[in-house]
């Protein structure tokens, strides 16, 4: 989904409707969460991940 934010990049666009289908299934489902695109959640699995020293 195009916003002013991702409006300088060209990576792929999540459409508004996916956004919306997987806000509704985090609302029904008691999730406090969205990762709406791939890029987000493999971000989000790697900041989870321990830190390595």
């Amino acid at each position: 989904m195009e916003t002013d934010l991702s409006s300088f990049t060209a990576a792929p666009e999540t459409s508004t409707e996916d956004v919306a289908k997987q806000t509704m299934e985090a609302l029904a489902s008691d999730r406090v969460e969205v990762l709406a695109d791939e890029r987000t959640r493999q971000v989000e699995h790697a900041l989870s991940q321990p830190v390595e020293r």
